[in-house]
């Protein structure tokens, strides 16, 4: 089934999209599909003036049901190899030395739609979410070792998305040596955080160049780490401020635990941050530098609405804890909220509180998540600063 390949004709008028730059193509945009008898992992697809538009992984059981590879494609284990080793080069010539965590391969951004690899110092994480990565999950993981020479990967299966790709949702599988705890340095800072049992693939690399940019203006003298994990933005505002009191609130207890060694000299609370911010505000506690980091909470398009919500609640609760002439941070990961929503929500949120934000840094996920201008969706992560005046 590797070798076969297919065909798929788009409707009429479908393919201005495709010619624009994006990867991917909907089942309801395609007028011929390959033969039911058969489901290659490759196809070529055409318009349906019979144009060749590229060559990419099919799946008949996704909405998103071809993804584009990069150019013309005759094998796709040749296809594989090159888009890996195109990847390493790119990390290889722009990385910083001083980074131990970095994304080596960021899916459709780096050509290699459902392949997410992370790098922590000697250790992989390797995150397949599409039917052919998954087909060829022996050759990718054979193409890593040959390249890195990894002490242990974790295999990341757990991860919902999968389902939709109709592959099963199961535990991780870890190959090689990896311990229970690791420690990595991002930015010069080390973090100690658990890559076998870790949120998303280990830690958020995504955010690091926000956490760089903003961490010395953050180091002020009290500060609120909400969503905190394993303090990532706490470490480095501690490395620029030892002296800043530093309150990380995570609902995670083992989130928590790490956060308590990360920064000895912090606080680490265990709890949902809207009933410890509600007690928190009730009594009257104020902080210099507020950072708000939450998960996504928009996992699909009829949560787009409720998503809303609960940002506009957690926002408006944590500018209610930041003290005067302060500076406030707010982060969304969700894909599907788009820019002018999140600048939407905030506007209101800052109205409502009667508080005058001016925007003093607005940031994207950290230069190993390459993105495709074509494709709006890659340009998930909104991080945005503010200094915080009271309105007149």
């Amino acid at each position: 089934m590797r070798d076969e390949r297919g065909e798929v004709v788009l409707r009429k008028n479908e393919e201005r999209r495709v010619l624009a730059g994006h990867r991917w193509v909907f089942s309801n945009e395609i007028g011929t599909f390959p033969p039911k008898e058969r489901s290659p992992l490759l196809v070529d697809v055409r318009s349906s003036s019979g144009r060749f538009l590229g060559t990419g992984l099919y799946n008949p059981h996704s909405l998103i049901s071809v993804r584009l590879l990069e150019g013309r494609v005759t094998t796709f284990r040749e296809s594989l190899e090159e888009g890996i080793d195109r990847a390493l080069a790119l990390r290889s010539e722009l990385g910083r030395k001083e980074d131990e965590g970095v994304r080596l391969v960021h899916s459709e951004g780096d050509g290699l739609p459902g392949l997410v690899v992370d790098r922590y110092g000697d250790y992989l994480s390797v995150q397949i979410t599409t039917l052919a990565m998954e087909a060829l999950s022996g050759e990718i993981l054979e193409i890593l070792s040959d390249r890195l020479r990894p002490r242990g990967v974790r295999i990341d299966r757990s991860v919902r998305i999968r389902e939709a790709e109709g592959l099963p949702v199961e535990e991780d599988r870890i190959e090689g040596d990896l311990p229970p705890e690791i420690t990595v340095r991002i930015g010069g800072a080390p973090l100690l955080f658990s890559l076998r049992e870790g949120q998303k693939t280990g830690l958020f690399l995504d955010q690091k160049d926000n956490v760089r940019a903003l961490a010395p203006i953050l180091a002020r003298p009290s500060v609120l780490d909400a969503y905190c994990y394993v303090g990532a933005w706490s470490r480095a505002i501690a490395a620029e401020n030892p002296g800043s009191r530093l309150t990380g609130v995570d609902a995670s207890e083992r989130a928590v635990g790490f956060y308590r060694a990360n920064l000895p000299e912090g606080e680490g609370i265990c709890s949902d941050f809207l009933s410890w911010g509600r007690r928190a505000r009730e009594s009257g506690t104020r902080f210099d530098t507020v950072i708000l980091d939450p998960p996504a909470f928009i996992k699909s398009r009829r949560l787009i609405r409720e998503g809303i919500e609960g940002y506009h609640a957690v926002f408006r609760l944590g500018l209610s804890l930041l003290a005067p002439r302060g500076v406030f941070v707010a982060c969304s990961c969700s894909a599907l909220l788009s820019w002018d929503d999140f600048s939407g929500i905030l506007r209101a949120v800052f109205r409502k509180e009667g508080r005058r934000g001016r925007m003093v840094f607005q940031g994207r996920a950290a230069w190993d998540h390459p993105r495709l201008l074509a494709m709006p969706e890659l340009d998930y992560l909104k991080c945005a600063a503010f200094w915080v005046e009271e309105s007149r």
